[in-house]
Protein backbone atom coordinates (compact mmCIF):
# COMPACT_ATOMS: atom_id res chain seq x y z
CA UNK A 1 0.00 0.00 0.00
CA UNK A 2 1.17 3.34 -0.81
CA UNK A 3 1.06 5.70 2.33
CA UNK A 4 1.17 8.87 0.01
CA UNK A 5 -2.45 7.70 -1.83
CA UNK A 6 -5.84 8.65 -0.43
CA UNK A 7 -7.09 5.49 1.16
CA UNK A 8 -10.67 5.76 -0.81
CA UNK A 9 -8.21 5.87 -3.85
CA UNK A 10 -6.05 3.08 -2.48
CA UNK A 11 -9.66 1.01 -2.01
CA UNK A 12 -10.63 1.66 -5.67
CA UNK A 13 -7.43 1.90 -8.05
CA UNK A 14 -4.94 0.32 -6.04
CA UNK A 15 -6.11 -2.73 -4.85
CA UNK A 16 -8.35 -3.32 -7.83
CA UNK A 17 -5.12 -3.49 -9.61
CA UNK A 18 -3.24 -5.79 -7.78
CA UNK A 19 -6.28 -7.98 -8.21
CA UNK A 20 -6.68 -7.55 -11.30
CA UNK A 21 -2.84 -8.66 -11.95
CA UNK A 22 -3.09 -11.16 -9.82
CA UNK A 23 -6.19 -13.10 -11.31
CA UNK A 24 -4.53 -12.71 -15.24
CA UNK A 25 -1.45 -13.76 -13.58
CA UNK A 26 -3.11 -17.26 -12.80
CA UNK A 27 -5.01 -17.70 -15.99
CA UNK A 28 -1.43 -16.88 -17.94
CA UNK A 29 0.60 -18.99 -15.41
CA UNK A 30 -2.50 -22.19 -16.79
CA UNK A 31 -2.19 -20.65 -20.11
CA UNK A 32 1.52 -21.67 -20.13
CA UNK A 33 1.59 -25.00 -18.50
CA UNK A 34 -1.05 -25.83 -21.15
CA UNK A 35 1.00 -24.78 -23.71
CA UNK A 36 4.11 -26.20 -22.55
CA UNK A 37 2.47 -29.28 -21.66
CA UNK A 38 -0.69 -30.14 -23.69
CA UNK A 39 -0.34 -28.44 -26.97
CA UNK A 40 -3.39 -30.33 -28.84
CA UNK A 41 -5.79 -29.33 -26.64
CA UNK A 42 -4.40 -25.80 -25.97
CA UNK A 43 -4.59 -25.59 -29.68
CA UNK A 44 -8.69 -26.32 -29.31
CA UNK A 45 -9.02 -24.41 -26.97
CA UNK A 46 -7.45 -21.41 -28.70
CA UNK A 47 -9.48 -21.94 -31.84
CA UNK A 48 -13.07 -21.79 -29.67
CA UNK A 49 -12.00 -18.84 -27.77
CA UNK A 50 -10.70 -16.44 -31.40
CA UNK A 51 -13.90 -15.01 -32.12
CA UNK A 52 -13.09 -11.41 -34.13
CA UNK A 53 -15.24 -9.11 -33.29
CA UNK A 54 -15.48 -6.20 -35.06
CA UNK A 55 -16.97 -2.65 -34.25
CA UNK A 56 -16.88 -1.43 -37.65
CA UNK A 57 -19.80 -2.23 -38.48
CA UNK A 58 -21.78 -1.54 -35.11
CA UNK A 59 -20.47 1.98 -34.44
CA UNK A 60 -20.81 3.15 -38.42
CA UNK A 61 -23.64 5.32 -37.26
CA UNK A 62 -21.52 7.27 -35.09
CA UNK A 63 -19.59 8.58 -38.05
CA UNK A 64 -22.31 9.62 -40.22
CA UNK A 65 -22.71 13.34 -39.87
CA UNK A 66 -26.18 14.85 -38.50
CA UNK A 67 -26.82 18.74 -39.31
CA UNK A 68 -28.76 19.98 -35.96
CA UNK A 69 -28.84 23.56 -37.86
CA UNK A 70 -32.22 23.81 -38.62
CA UNK A 71 -33.49 22.70 -35.29
CA UNK A 72 -30.94 25.06 -33.79
CA UNK A 73 -32.57 28.09 -36.04
CA UNK A 74 -36.35 26.98 -35.57
CA UNK A 75 -35.43 27.74 -31.99
CA UNK A 76 -32.65 30.16 -31.54
CA UNK A 77 -34.47 32.95 -29.50
CA UNK A 78 -35.53 30.26 -26.58
CA UNK A 79 -31.62 28.71 -27.17
CA UNK A 80 -30.34 31.74 -27.26
CA UNK A 81 -32.30 33.22 -23.80
CA UNK A 82 -30.83 29.92 -22.21
CA UNK A 83 -27.99 30.07 -23.20
CA UNK A 84 -27.31 33.48 -21.66
CA UNK A 85 -29.27 33.05 -18.33
CA UNK A 86 -27.15 29.99 -17.55
CA UNK A 87 -24.42 31.26 -18.67
CA UNK A 88 -24.64 34.19 -16.51
CA UNK A 89 -25.58 32.29 -13.93
CA UNK A 90 -22.81 30.33 -13.45
CA UNK A 91 -20.16 33.18 -14.66
CA UNK A 92 -21.60 34.74 -11.55
CA UNK A 93 -21.00 31.93 -9.05
CA UNK A 94 -17.39 30.93 -10.60
CA UNK A 95 -16.75 34.65 -9.57
CA UNK A 96 -18.19 35.54 -6.19
CA UNK A 97 -19.12 32.07 -4.54
CA UNK A 98 -15.99 30.34 -5.48
CA UNK A 99 -13.08 30.68 -3.48
CA UNK A 100 -9.90 28.38 -4.47
CA UNK A 101 -7.96 28.54 -1.38
CA UNK A 102 -11.47 27.22 0.81
CA UNK A 103 -12.04 24.24 -1.99
CA UNK A 104 -8.75 23.33 -1.65
CA UNK A 105 -8.95 23.38 2.41
CA UNK A 106 -12.25 20.89 2.02
CA UNK A 107 -10.71 18.54 -0.93
CA UNK A 108 -7.65 17.52 1.68
CA UNK A 109 -5.40 16.73 -1.41
CA UNK A 110 -2.14 15.34 -0.57
CA UNK A 111 -0.57 17.45 -2.89
CA UNK A 112 1.25 20.92 -2.22
CA UNK A 113 -1.49 23.79 -1.34
CA UNK A 114 -0.27 26.53 -3.74
CA UNK A 115 -0.37 23.41 -6.40
CA UNK A 116 -4.34 22.36 -5.57
CA UNK A 117 -4.99 26.32 -5.18
CA UNK A 118 -3.52 26.90 -9.19
CA UNK A 119 -4.96 23.95 -10.59
CA UNK A 120 -8.16 24.90 -8.81
CA UNK A 121 -7.88 28.93 -9.88
CA UNK A 122 -6.78 27.13 -13.55
CA UNK A 123 -9.88 25.12 -14.18
CA UNK A 124 -12.20 28.43 -12.35
CA UNK A 125 -10.70 31.01 -15.00
CA UNK A 126 -11.69 27.95 -17.81
CA UNK A 127 -15.36 27.82 -16.67
CA UNK A 128 -15.11 31.40 -16.49
CA UNK A 129 -14.22 31.79 -20.09
CA UNK A 130 -16.05 29.11 -21.28
CA UNK A 131 -19.51 30.81 -19.26
CA UNK A 132 -18.48 33.99 -21.45
CA UNK A 133 -18.30 32.17 -24.38
CA UNK A 134 -21.52 31.18 -24.21
CA UNK A 135 -23.06 34.30 -23.43
CA UNK A 136 -22.00 35.33 -26.88
CA UNK A 137 -22.67 32.98 -28.85
CA UNK A 138 -26.38 33.50 -27.24
CA UNK A 139 -26.37 36.71 -28.21
CA UNK A 140 -25.20 35.99 -31.42
CA UNK A 141 -28.43 33.15 -31.81
CA UNK A 142 -30.23 35.99 -30.97
CA UNK A 143 -29.93 39.12 -32.59
CA UNK A 144 -27.23 38.01 -35.76
CA UNK A 145 -28.00 34.32 -36.42
CA UNK A 146 -26.70 34.95 -39.68
CA UNK A 147 -22.82 35.64 -38.50
CA UNK A 148 -22.85 32.60 -36.03
CA UNK A 149 -23.66 30.14 -38.93
CA UNK A 150 -20.72 31.76 -41.39
CA UNK A 151 -18.82 31.11 -38.37
CA UNK A 152 -20.14 27.62 -38.15
CA UNK A 153 -19.66 27.28 -41.93
CA UNK A 154 -16.17 28.00 -41.85
CA UNK A 155 -15.37 26.06 -38.44
CA UNK A 156 -17.77 22.29 -38.50
CA UNK A 157 -15.62 19.98 -40.10
CA UNK A 158 -16.38 16.29 -40.07
CA UNK A 159 -13.27 14.37 -39.12
CA UNK A 160 -14.17 10.40 -39.22
CA UNK A 161 -11.51 7.85 -38.01
CA UNK A 162 -12.87 4.82 -40.10
CA UNK A 163 -11.14 5.62 -43.12
CA UNK A 164 -7.75 6.16 -41.19
CA UNK A 165 -7.96 2.99 -39.18
CA UNK A 166 -9.49 0.56 -41.39
CA UNK A 167 -6.46 -1.64 -41.67
CA UNK A 168 -6.72 -2.26 -37.98
CA UNK A 169 -10.20 -4.10 -38.40
CA UNK A 170 -8.52 -6.96 -40.47
CA UNK A 171 -7.06 -10.26 -37.58
CA UNK A 172 -3.07 -10.15 -37.38
CA UNK A 173 -2.53 -13.71 -36.37
CA UNK A 174 1.46 -13.91 -36.71
CA UNK A 175 1.95 -14.17 -33.12
CA UNK A 176 -0.75 -16.98 -32.96
CA UNK A 177 1.27 -18.52 -35.27
CA UNK A 178 4.69 -18.48 -33.65
CA UNK A 179 3.06 -19.70 -30.37
CA UNK A 180 1.86 -22.70 -32.33
CA UNK A 181 4.85 -23.25 -34.22
CA UNK A 182 7.05 -23.17 -30.82
CA UNK A 183 4.60 -24.03 -28.19
CA UNK A 184 6.86 -25.51 -25.54
CA UNK A 185 8.88 -22.46 -25.09
CA UNK A 186 6.06 -20.19 -25.52
CA UNK A 187 4.27 -22.19 -22.70
CA UNK A 188 7.53 -21.93 -20.13
CA UNK A 189 8.10 -18.17 -21.28
CA UNK A 190 4.36 -17.38 -20.02
CA UNK A 191 4.50 -19.56 -17.42
CA UNK A 192 7.57 -18.18 -15.37
CA UNK A 193 6.63 -14.64 -16.42
CA UNK A 194 2.94 -15.24 -15.22
CA UNK A 195 4.61 -16.69 -12.66
CA UNK A 196 6.52 -13.69 -11.41
CA UNK A 197 2.89 -11.20 -11.61
CA UNK A 198 1.15 -13.97 -9.17
CA UNK A 199 3.90 -14.15 -6.70
CA UNK A 200 4.50 -10.09 -7.04
CA UNK A 201 0.99 -9.11 -6.55
CA UNK A 202 0.35 -12.04 -4.43
CA UNK A 203 2.53 -10.55 -1.59
CA UNK A 204 0.85 -7.11 -1.75
CA UNK A 205 -2.32 -8.62 -1.86
CA UNK A 206 -2.12 -11.31 1.28
CA UNK A 207 0.50 -8.63 2.79
CA UNK A 208 3.50 -11.01 3.17
CA UNK A 209 6.79 -9.81 3.26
Amino acid sequence: MFPAIHPAVNQLLVQSADRFFFVFGIIGLAVGVGLAVDRERMRHFFGYMNRWVSMRRSTRWLAIPRDSGPAVQRFRRPLGVTFILVAAYSTFVLFAQIDPNRVATVLHVNAPQIFVVWMIDSLRWFLIVGSLAAIVIGLLLIFVPNVLGAIEARSNRWYSARNRIHQSDNMNMVFDQWIESHPRAAGWTIALGALAVVVAYGMRLFGLR
